[in-house]
C-alpha cells in the first residue's frame, strides 16, 4: 500500500497543522535523576471527508531546535542544534500531541532552562510535505526565507548531534500522557 493511500484516500484533502508549541524542563517519571527538556507540539488533524475511520495516516513530524549558548572563555556565543523526527501510524481527527526530549546530561551541560532561540517543525502526510505555516516556527523566524534558511543550515549543523533529541517513545516518558500520545512507526536497523 502506498503511503498516501493509508485509509483509502489521497492525502491532498487532509490537513495537519501545528497550533501550539511548548518548551519546558520536566522531571522524569519513576525517580529518574535530572531534568529533561521537552518540546511539545499540539497538532490539529482534519482528515479528508469520507476517509476510513476519520484518520490521517503516516504523519511525519520533524523537529529542529537551535539553542544559543554562552560563550566559551574568550569566544563568542554559539548555537547548538538538535533534530529528530517521528512518524505517527495514524492520527484521529482533532488534537494530537507529539513530544521530543533532550536528556538531563545536556540540560545540565548547556544549562537549558528556556525556549531555544530557534525552533521549527516540519510536517508531511503520506510522504508529501505540508506547507510550512508560521505557527510551526519560533516567532523570530518571521519570513518564509528565514524559515527555509533555518531548516537548511540547521540540518547541517544538527548532524553531529543526531540521535540526541529523542522522540517520546525512546525516553522515560514513553508511558506518560497516555490519552494524548499517538502510536509511532518504529524502524529498527536490520
Amino acid at each position: 500500500m502506498a503511503l498516501g493511500e493509508f485509509g483509502g484516500l489521497s492525502s491532498r484533502a487532509e490537513e495537519v497543522e501545528v497550533t501550539a508549541v511548548k518548551c519546558l524542563n520536566v522531571r522524569a517519571p519513576h525517580g529518574s535523576p535530572g531534568n529533561w527538556w521537552e518540546i511539545s507540539a499540539a497538532l490539529v488533524v482534519k482528515p479528508a471527508a469520507g476517509s476510513i475511520g476519520q484518520m490521517v495516516g503516516r504523519v511525519r513530524v520533524g523537529c529542529l531546535v537551535g539553542f544559543e549558548l554562552p560563550a566559551l572563555a574568550g569566544g563568542e556565543r554559539r548555537l547548538e542544534h538538535f533534530r529528530a523526527e517521528v512518524e505517527c501510524v495514524a492520527l484521529d481527527a482533532g488534537r494530537a500531541d507529539v513530544r521530543f526530549y533532550l536528556p538531563p546530561e545536556l540540560v545540565k551541560r548547556y544549562q537549558l532552562h528556556a525556549e531555544p532561540k530557534y525552533w521549527g517543525l516540519e510536517l508531511s502526510v503520506g510522504g508529501k510535505p505540508l506547507p510550512a505555516l508560521k505557527s510551526a516556527y519560533s516567532a523570530n523566524l518571521v519570513a518564509a526565507e528565514q524559515r527555509k534558511n533555518f531548516q537548511t543550515r540547521g540540518a547541517v549543523l544538527a548532524a553531529p548531534n543526531d540521535g540526541v533529541l529523542l522522540p517520546q517513545f525512546l525516553t522515560p516518558f514513553v508511558y506518560e500522557y497516555p490519552r494524548a500520545t499517538p502510536s509511532f512507526v518504529r524502524r529498527e536497523a536490520k
